[in-house]
């Protein structure tokens, strides 16, 4: 009933708010999984449009005639939205990446289970890897970067404002780039424990042949990539910590692309 009560004009103004803030919603990592229900993330997001419909200082637009205009706008909004969520899940495909060459050479990467975000089989050390992360982010109040880059981005980008350039492209590339960096970065004590163990093993197996080194190999591995990992866990702290603080320039300069 509330909204049939406002203009047109304002009512035209929060579809715009809506599509974006549902298109970051649906989106990001920890709300786009398939076992989040569609109806929940709806309404959070109409929830989260209608909280901040007063606190946006949005400039008046003249209602829209021409149904190609608005078309345009609902995609364009819907685009800044979905790139927004990207940036957030960039954070994390580097952590997860980290896991899986770290479980990949431990030999625990046979025992995968289902990711309820992707619903794809990744291994164990990687969800472990993205559940730590996750909290790391919500234990320093990284989720507060991300509400105030929402908040920005209708006043650096208000609605029928969406211009895309070609720099968004290079930027998403560089940021691409940095999940490969970060994940060698998150998984380098533990890959090279265990480079350092297989080169030792394989010199066993050259002085002592008769030992079965495969058999002796496997529980090895395991056993020192869980010491070594536990070991690097305050150092992945301190690098994820870092990366999270870098989070709110990152979106920043994402959304100021657009303009």
């Amino acid at each position: 009933m509330l909204l049939l009560n406002l203009p047109l004009d304002q009512l035209q103004a929060f579809i715009f708010v809506l599509v974006r803030v549902g298109a970051i919603l649906f989106s990001i990592p920890f709300l786009e999984a398939r076992n989040v229900p569609s109806l929940l993330k709806a309404t959070l997001a109409l929830a989260v449009s209608l909280m901040l419909m007063p606190q946006l200082q949005l400039r008046e637009v003249s209602l829209i005639d021409s149904p190609w205009t608005l078309a345009g706008g609902l995609v364009g909004e819907a685009l800044v939205g979905i790139m927004i969520g990207l940036v957030v899940q960039l954070l994390f495909s580097g952590v997860q990446l980290a896991g899986q060459l770290a479980g990949f050479q431990m030999g625990i990467a046979i025992a995968n289970v289902v990711d309820p975000s992707s619903s794809l089989q990744i291994p164990v050390l990687a969800q472990f890897l993205n559940l730590f992360a996750l909290l790391i982010f919500f234990a320093i109040d990284a989720h507060f970067y991300f509400i105030k880059g929402l908040v920005e981005s209708f006043s650096l980008i208000p609605p029928l404002g969406v211009h895309f350039k070609g720099e968004v492209l290079d930027l998403l590339i560089k940021m691409m780039a940095n999940v490969f960096i970060s994940s060698l970065q998150l998984g380098a004590p533990v890959m090279a424990a265990l480079l350092l163990t297989n080169v030792a093993l394989g010199f066993t197996a050259r002085t002592v042949p008769q030992m079965q080194i495969f058999v002796v190999a496997m529980p090895l591995q395991i056993i020192l990539g869980l010491i070594f990992l536990g070991l690097s866990l305050p150092f992945i702290k301190a690098a994820l910590q870092i990366s999270f603080n870098a989070f709110d320039n990152s979106l920043i300069d994402l959304i100021k692309l657009f303009r």
